[in-house]
């Protein structure tokens, strides 16, 4: 099967993302996340950047692996996943203690299967900005 957004956007699993509204909770993360005074944010901002791009790769090469390998693999894609999703937790509380807007965590959700998409979205942003 060939991957297309709109077989995305159908997918029977549903919760799907669209690109307009990670986008957009993209941006307001960064906007929030800029405006943080800790002297050392963008640590945490670029540990978040590399983990989205960890599980982006795990999840492009699943489209290749065959079901042995999946098996073999998926208790790696859990932990970065995971991995992910405190990070972006952090960035998160990390606003919040500075009294900065960090609603962008609740517009995306706790949907595990969506929170895996915005990674996704996060290193496509972080590609066609570094051209």
């Amino acid at each position: 099967m060939i991957h297309t957004y709109e077989k995305y956007l159908k997918h029977p699993t549903g919760n799907s993302l669209k690109i307009e509204d990670a986008l957009q909770i993209y941006e307001e993360m960064a906007a929030s996340f800029e405006k943080c005074r800790l002297e050392d944010k963008m640590d945490f901002w670029n540990e978040c950047l590399k983990k989205a791009a960890e599980y982006t790769k795990i999840r492009n090469d699943w489209e290749f692996m065959s079901r042995e390998e999946k098996a073999d693999d998926d208790g790696r894609r859990s932990l970065v996943h995971n991995s992910f999703i405190t990070s972006i937790n952090v960035l998160s509380r990390i606003a919040g203690n500075e009294g900065i807007d960090n609603t962008w965590r609740e517009k995306l959700g706790d949907d595990r299967k969506k929170i895996g998409d915005f990674a996704c979205f996060i290193s496509y942003m972080t590609g066609v900005s570094n051209r």
